[in-house]
């Protein structure tokens, strides 16, 4: 369908647009993409703000690493070295010369064999002298010759009455003993085993810090 205009010109609306409309469209956009292109230009400046303090606390974390790989191993070493200051403080603090203690045992073992008391060899012997330990002592296992008790018993009581032996030890146990079953292939073919325990002092165990009770509230 045609339409026609049968408006004179001065009355008919004009198609074009206005210079003031073309302006402000103009400001319109230009604030438009000035804003969109400011905030890209925030946007990419925080994200590298960041990312650059991403890479600093990087950088800084692998530069700590080694140091506390470093300190991690000091504090082992430091842990070890304790524990051998303790063990040697301990030694210098006991009041046991054990190799004067087992220079006697030896003696003992072998001087009297000429006066048939005993006739006596160790199997083992154990010392166990750490603080840690809450009946610390010495523990003898071995054998006499023959099938009676009385050598051990001899045995016993020359350890018990040495003045240089028994120093610093405050009890002997009674002995254990057995009479082995004979075995004529072995020299001797009757033989007695026998253990027993020769004990230290007890350590003193270290006292709590007794609590302070706290203060009675006032009014009360």
């Amino acid at each position: 369908m045609i339409q026609i205009n049968l408006l004179p010109d001065e009355m008919r609306r004009s198609t074009r647009s206005s210079p003031r409309t073309l302006l402000i469209l103009f400001v319109a956009s230009l604030l438009s993409f000035g804003g969109v292109g400011t905030a890209a230009v925030l946007w990419f400046s925080v994200r590298a703000d960041r990312q650059a303090r991403v890479d600093i606390a990087q950088e800084q974390l692998d530069n700590m690493t080694p140091r506390a790989k470093y300190a991690d191993s000091l504090e082992k070493e430091k842990s070890e070295y304790e524990k051998r200051n303790k063990t040697i403080r301990e030694i210098a603090a006991s009041r046991i010369v054990w190799t004067r203690k087992l220079d006697r045992l030896s003696e003992v073992v072998s001087r009297d064999t000429t006066q048939q008391r005993h006739r006596v060899w160790l199997e083992s012997l154990e010392v166990d002298a750490k603080s840690e330990t809450a009946n610390p002592g010495v523990k003898l296992k071995g054998f006499n010759s023959g099938d009676e008790i009385e050598g051990v018993s001899n045995f016993h009581e020359d350890l018990k009455t040495d003045p240089v032996f028994s120093e610093g030890f405050v009890a002997l146990t009674p002995p254990d003993w057995k009479v082995d079953d004979p075995d004529e292939n072995v020299e001797p073919a009757k033989k007695t085993e026998f253990k027993f325990e020769i004990k230290l002092p007890p350590k003193e165990k270290k006292k709590a810090p007794v609590a302070k009770k706290p203060a009675p509230k006032a009014g009360a």
